[in-house]
């Protein structure tokens, strides 16, 4: 009984339940035949297209190197006698400025001297040698002189006797003895001349000598080959100086040099480009040097009027290509006048390879892409949206070149077009241009 009861309440809640789902529903589409009011306009920023000038750039990265580096040895080991000195008396050390030759002095300033005592004493002793063959060269001429004067005399003796034994006056073993004394002359004057060709070859040996003997001398003396100033100081005085030996790199050569100087003046950046940037540098355009990208950026802004940003110049675009990097060298000179810049400086290069007359851009934020494909908003004189499909061409560092979709006197929407589609109504609460 108590079973029964149950089903017939069951059966009871099912129509009830279908009742007001029907009148739900109803009531829903009372509601959608409702008038909805229109949208608001989407606030938005435009800016007006006027053609300007737009510059592309080329990016790389170098280190400074100094134009002019001289890795100074001795070309004999011995000990250090002798440190250049300052205007104050104190030792030259890493740093210090020195002076090269020019139209005044033959020679510069004096950097270091080994010991020189033993070439002394060598030079000494050729030089007393060479005076000893000049004195032997003396004697030679003068027994030359006399053999000679033997010779003349002889032979007008065998004339004088050569006719006396065609008249019979003498006998033929004195003519013979005259005949020999004749040829004995004519010999001693061959070997005199023989000796004096010898004692010639001596002398000049030994100048040889001495010549390299007096360039060993000045060798151990090092001078400031041009103005700069001291990159390293590996000697010190008293201390025993050894040539390096089997040395390849500027790194191990300026480790193991007496003394490296270098020429801050004028330096040199090689750069690597991809091939396509390469293709348009050429040589005199301006480089743009600084420690870090974003010192460049802010002198961008700018106009490069700074002093945070070295200026330099392409001195040379390697027509090859490097087969291990895939790029080409770009060598940059600046004139370092203000010293700015120092030798082994890693730096960045900005260089304006690319630049546009009148190019009609945007802002790189104001593109939008879609299936890679870019597009952008204009507003129309009844402050809807126009989809335009664009492009692109050169990119600068904030804006990029439209080729086609836009054109002079466009307002086109930079902030808030992703809330916005074609036809879209805008409201503009910023312009700019």
């Amino acid at each position: 009984m108590k079973l029964r009861s149950l089903t017939a309440k069951v059966w009871l809640i099912f129509p009830i339940g279908l009742l007001l789902l029907t009148g739900y529903r109803f009531s829903q589409l009372e509601d959608t035949n409702q008038i909805l009011p229109p949208p608001q306009p989407v606030k938005v920023q435009t800016e007006k297209i006027t053609p300007e000038l737009l510059t592309g750039w080329s990016f790389s990265e170098g280190t400074v190197q100094a134009y002019r580096k001289a890795f100074l040895d001795f070309e004999m080991p011995g000990k250090v006698v002798t440190i250049g000195e300052l205007e104050n008396g104190t030792q030259l050390r890493e740093g210090a400025r020195v002076f090269g030759p020019d139209k005044a002095i033959r020679r510069g300033q004096l950097l270091a001297q080994i010991d020189s005592r033993q070439n002394s004493a060598s030079v000494k002793a050729l030089e007393a040698r060479l005076q000893a063959v000049r004195a032997q060269k003396q004697e030679a001429q003068a027994r030359l002189q006399q053999a000679e004067n033997d010779l003349a005399l002889s032979q007008q003796n065998f004339a004088r006797m050569e006719e006396v034994y065609e008249r019979g006056v003498i006998s033929l073993d004195e003519f013979e003895r005259n005949k020999t004394a004749l040829l004995n002359a004519h010999s001693a004057v061959t070997m005199n001349i023989s000796a004096l060709e010898a004692i010639d070859s001596d002398i000049l040996s030994v100048s040889a000598d001495i010549n390299r003997e007096t360039v060993s001398l000045e060798k151990t003396s090092l001078f400031a080959p041009f103005d700069g100033y001291i990159a390293a100081m590996n000697i010190r005085e008293d201390n025993h100086y050894y040539p390096p030996a089997g040395i390849t790199s500027n790194r191990d050569r300026e480790a193991s040099s007496a003394i490296v100087v270098v020429d801050d003046s004028l330096l040199e950046i090689q750069l690597e480009l991809p091939v396509e940037d390469a293709r348009q540098l050429k040589e005199g355009q301006t480089v743009y040097l600084a420690s870090d990208n974003a010192i460049l950026y802010r002198a961008e802004e700018n106009q490069f009027q700074g002093n945070e940003v070295v200026t330099g110049t392409i001195w040379s675009v390697s027509p090859t290509i490097n087969l291990q990097r895939r790029s080409q060298s770009v060598k940059v000179r600046v004139l370092n006048e203000d010293q700015k810049l120092i030798d082994g400086e890693f730096v960045r290069a900005w260089i304006a390879s690319t630049v546009v007359e009148d190019a009609v851009s945007l802002p790189i934020y104001a593109i939008s892409f879609r299936g890679g494909n870019a597009f952008a908003f204009v507003v129309n004189h009844d402050n809807h949206v126009e989809e335009r499909q664009l492009s692109l061409g050169l990119q600068g560092l904030r804006r990029i070149e439209v080729l086609s979709g836009l054109k002079a006197d466009d307002h086109v929407v930079t902030r808030g077009q992703h809330l916005l589609v074609n036809g879209s109504a805008v409201e503009v609460v910023g312009a700019t241009r």
